[in-house]
């Protein structure tokens, strides 16, 4: 596996450490699936939806054999161990087997979120040097057959389509890999499934800023992920989980696919991501108790619940992360729904790490983003109560950026902290609280730095504000320094620069904090989770500085 040798390992000292608390484990996810194939063949693993119809329940035991098929289908395109095997898909139930088939046959797997286009496709392709892309014809009025079509580098063998295959000369999925019973026509060798430390999933950043990353993960780094999450909530193979969010995103995967696996739990799957009637209809129907949204979803759920309340009693408790969690949106989920928010707070390169628990104060994820458990250290870089930088360590740490050592060892001091980027401080409860990532800091000619997401978090509870950004401009007195644009999605009529500082004085943030100027916009950019994209509205402000030069 001579590409995976660049990256980054623990010390055997370290790694046997994890091993003898439990985080990491000699078996793997394909052990889990046997177990619960013969604990429990008949329980539902995967409730699958496709547009708004139920297109699939596939139990524990029909799991087995298709982890079995499509690893033998794989094998038959003439994937091998070491090869990295793409996955553009977007919330379909060939997802986790998938996942599974790579690990049967010694593959790595690749997601793919389905909000990239070609020349983020192309990318992923080419560096990762994938052997096999499977996509669908379509999803979201957009064509993905072609799209993979257009992307396709000389290294891929072999286009792989759900649907419409003809159409562009691909493999076409339903008849080779779910209808052709290919587990008794060819024999994958069990010396080539993956073990637990070996290179597992390969996961490409957002690429929002600088080029992207393929992120590497184990399945001990992601077995560490789940225990993150599944402990302090107190989740069990009773439950029944569902995550509208895209499961080839680190989140998505880890909650969707590998945390019901390791619990023998049930995952309610959604197509449709962006659809809360279907994710609340699901509730009811299904009887979710545990899920993980992205803070615009639950805005979403509150709206649709207004218009159509359903029996969601169910839901224990929603997990919400990638993006800020504002104290109101806490306080309305509870009013609406009485669910608890919990925070979470983690990366592409880690998973969860901190996370807000049962036994937090109500609305604590409004102002914390939680605590780790022992498997994950944190620390903030700066004296208690200050901001600082966030450095983490342990056992769902990646092992590095296939192809990037360097850059991954850049992020690394010499005891083996990780700096996550991210700027945090104490919350006074063992835990941290995001202010920020340091890419996002907008520096004042006074030499004060700005942490954008703490200003924005007071912002928030302004009435007049639904949603706003604070995005950094030149400042025409000083070369390099900056000014403080809030660019508003208003709530009604828009508000004035002059009431909106008359609220941060009231809130008592120093006015050296303060917004220079206001924007109005109907939408903020953001990305499929979430986040707000500030490049776009930082390079409309520079093109119209310039333009007043």
């Amino acid at each position: 596996m001579g590409k995976w040798e660049t990256l980054v390992r623990p010390e055997p000292a370290q790694a046997d450490h994890y091993r003898a608390e439990g985080w990491w484990r000699e078996s793997t996810f394909l052990d889990d699936l046997a177990e619960a194939a013969r604990a429990k063949g008949g329980h539902p693993a995967l409730i699958a939806y496709e547009g708004r119809e139920l297109a699939r329940t596939v139990s524990y035991s029909e799991l087995h054999r298709y982890v079995e098929r499509f690893a033998a289908a794989l094998a038959e395109l003439g994937v091998t161990r070491g090869d990295v095997v793409a996955l553009y898909l977007p919330n379909r139930w060939v997802l986790t087997p998938l996942y599974l088939a790579c690990h049967r046959l010694g593959a790595v797997a690749s997601p793919v979120i389905p909000a990239l286009d070609v020349r983020e496709l192309a990318f992923v392709l080419q560096e990762s040097k994938a052997k096999v892309c499977v996509t669908v014809d379509r999803f979201n009025d957009a064509d993905y057959g072609a799209r993979l079509a257009e992307a396709v580098p000389d290294s891929l063998a072999h286009r792989v389509v759900i649907g419409d295959a003809a159409a562009t000369g691909a493999v076409d999925f339903d008849e080779f890999f779910v209808r052709t019973p290919w587990e008794e026509r060819r024999q994958v060798d069990p010396a080539d499934r993956l073990g637990p430390d070996d290179p597992s999933l390969l996961l490409y950043t957002s690429g929002t800023t600088g080029r992207m990353k393929g992120v590497v993960h184990t399945q001990n780094t992601l077995h560490a992920a789940v225990l993150a999450v599944s402990v302090p909530h107190g989740v069990t193979g009773d439950d029944v989980i569902s995550i509208p969010n895209y499961t080839t995103h680190m989140a998505g995967l880890t909650y969707a696919c590998y945390m019901p696996l390791l619990l023998g739990a049930t995952c309610v799957l959604q197509e449709a991501n962006r659809d809360m009637e279907l994710f609340l209809d699901a509730i009811a129907k299904h009887r979710i108790t545990w899920a993980y949204a992205s803070p615009v979803y639950l805005v979403d759920m509150l709206a649709v619940q207004a218009k159509e309340p359903r029996d969601t009693s169910s839901v224990v408790q929603i997990v919400s992360g990638s993006a800020p969690i504002q104290p109101q949106l806490i306080a309305q989920m509870r009013e609406v729904f009485d669910i608890p928010v919990r925070a979470l707070w983690g990366m592409t390169e880690n998973g969860a790490v901190t996370v807000t628990r049962p036994d937090d104060p109500e609305g604590w994820a409004g102002n914390s983003d939680g605590r780790s458990e022992p498997s994950m250290e944190i620390r903030v870089d700066a004296e208690p109560g200050e901001v600082g930088r966030l450095l983490v360590r342990g056992a769902s740490q990646c092992l590095g950026y296939l192809g990037q050592r360097d850059v991954y060892l850049a992020c690394l001091d010499e005891d083996g902290w990780f700096d996550t980027g991210d700027l945090a401080r104490e919350d006074g409860r063992g835990g941290i609280r995001i202010t920020g990532r340091r890419a996002d800091q907008i520096n004042r000619s006074s030499g004060q730095k700005i942490s954008t997401l703490e200003v924005e978090s007071v912002l928030t509870r302004h009435p007049g504000i639904k949603d706003v950004a604070l995005v950094g401009y030149p400042d025409p007195a000083v070369v390099g320094a900056e000014l403080v644009c809030a660019v508003v999605v208003p709530e009604g009529e828009p508000i004035t620069l002059e009431a909106l500082h008359a609220h941060l004085a009231e809130e008592r943030m120093a006015q050296v904090l303060w917004p220079d100027r206001v924007q109005f916009v109907w939408e903020l950019p953001k990305n499929s989770l979430g986040k707000v994209l500030r490049h776009p509205l930082r390079e409309r402000l520079e093109i119209e500085y310039a333009a007043r030069r």
